[in-house]
This record gives C-alpha cells, structure tokens and sequence, in this order.
C-alpha cells in the first residue's frame, strides 16, 4: 500500500518551524484522508480475505476478535458506517 503524497510527507513537515508550511501541509493530509481511509480498507480487506482460506467465518472472526458477520464484510468491503443518532429536540 502507498500512502497518499501529503500523507507521506507529513512528518517532515511537521518540523517545519514555518507556521505557513505546516498549516498548509496539515491541510493537504486532511483533504487526502479519504483516499488513506480507502486504502487502508482494501488492505485489510485483502488481509481477512487471506486469512478466509481454509477457514470459516467463526475461525477469522475468532483470530481477529469480531463478530463472524463483521469479518465477511470487511472481506467484501462493507464499511462499519456510524450509528443513527437519536434526533435531539
């Protein structure tokens, strides 16, 4: 997996002592979040997929401490999404 450009340069330039430079920085890994996030999904995707061979649900589920249907959704990709709020008043 390759991280996003803004990603990857992060550390150098959080030691920028140019406010600019860091302010700027910081708002391209936010913008690039995203992409990391889709990323970081299909590589655990291909990980559980990998760890599926030869297993059932419950085993995967097991090895990696979720829910057998979690660990096929993430297999296919499923995002655990968020939680509907309960609408305040």
């Amino acid at each position: 997996m390759t991280l996003p450009e803004p990603i990857a340069h992060l550390p150098d330039a959080l030691t920028s002592t140019d406010p600019v430079t860091r302010a700027k920085a910081l708002s391209a890994a936010l913008d690039a979040v995203p992409t990391l996030q889709r990323s970081i999904a299909a590589a655990r995707a291909d990980a559980v997929n990998e760890l599926k061979q030869g297993r059932t649900w419950d085993q995967v589920g097991e090895l990696l401490g979720l829910h057998p249907a979690r660990a096929s959704q993430i297999a296919r990709g499923i995002s655990g999404g968020t939680k509907k709020k309960t609408p305040t008043t």
